[in-house]
């Protein structure tokens, strides 16, 4: 029979799962832009819900609240004659924890940086590199296919003295081929197909270990752009597999939860643009079932040549 410090490895590995993961709906992923362009996006969001666990732990009623403050940079270039684009991603959050561990109500909170992300991605087929002087003049290419690559670095705030951290303390790298396909321009489906690939925890509380198998991802969205910078996104998520290892020993664990989202963007001027997104969960065995309200603001500008 399992202890109750092997119960809370446990819960830990779920949060870790959570936190990388398959939680992020993103549509227009493959959307095209001039080269050279710079953008820098500042967003707020807000996580609440519970965190799903085997019925047989003694741990009832865990839940989590968390806000969290991202900033971001990202650019657009030429890479071997495609159109690449990469992002690096900040967080820092204010979570708190709350759950009934053997009858007894127990709580905390953590504040600090998260793991940051840095972000590849590049179309193989389909629109090409133009700088901004050409980009009005050339239609938009109806099908688009390309694959991009993001790496968790584990430098966010870690004590393996603590239960529960902000940071995972493992890199995590997830590989994605992402296709689109427009109809007259305004309407536009994209099919992702993702994996998350981890490294072990091996600094974890008392001396443990934490290792876990590819998570596989799948997602649909659905766009409609009204004009420039007016669009609304609807999107659906499901992951699979991603089965986690306490010390060596396999847990039963497969993630396979379903998120749905939509997205609403909206330019407020030239060159200044606001976004909103709502995701929740609709079949979840494992792990965080958050309903997620994220605002964000965007500023562009292009590089001189």
């Amino acid at each position: 029979m399992k202890t109750l410090k092997t119960y809370l490895i446990l819960i830990i590995g779920l949060l870790s799962v959570t936190q990388a993961s398959s939680q992020d709906l993103e549509p227009r992923l493959m959307s095209s832009v001039p080269t050279g362009g710079r953008f820098f996006i500042a967003s707020y969001g807000h996580s609440a819900g519970n965190i799903l666990l085997d019925n047989s732990l003694p741990i009832e009623d865990l839940k989590s609240k968390m806000n969290n403050v991202v900033l971001a940079y990202a650019g657009s270039f030429k890479l071997f004659n495609k159109l690449a684009k990469f992002d690096v991603i900040a967080p820092y959050s204010f979570a708190q924890f709350e759950g009934v561990v053997s009858n007894i109500d127990s709580s905390t909170t953590r504040t600090g940086f998260g793991d940051p992300l840095i972000r590849l991605s590049v179309i193989l087929v389909g629109n090409k590199p133009v700088p901004l002087s050409e980009f009005g003049k050339i239609a938009p290419k109806k099908f688009n296919l390309g694959v991009y690559s993001r790496v968790r670095i584990p430098i966010g705030q870690y004590d393996p003295n603590k239960f529960l951290n902000l940071g995972a303390n493992r890199w995590a790298v997830k590989f994605g081929v992402v296709g689109s396909y427009a109809i007259k321009r305004k309407l536009v489906f994209e099919l992702h197909l993702l994996s998350w690939i981890f490294g072990d925890n091996n600094n974890f509380f008392n001396g443990n270990e934490i290792s876990q198998n590819p998570l596989l991802i799948a997602q649909f969205h659905a766009s409609y752009t009204f004009k420039p910078g007016l669009w609304v996104a609807v999107s659906v998520g499901r992951s699979g597999l991603g089965t986690t290892a306490v010390n060596g020993v396999d847990q039963d664990d497969n993630q396979n939860n379903s998120r749905v989202g939509v997205a609403f963007s909206y330019r407020i001027a030239k060159h200044h643009s606001l976004k909103i997104a709502y995701t929740t969960g609709f079949s979840i065995r494992y792990g965080a079932d958050f309903n997620t309200f994220i605002l964000a603001y965007q500023f562009l500008w292009f590089k001189q040549a």
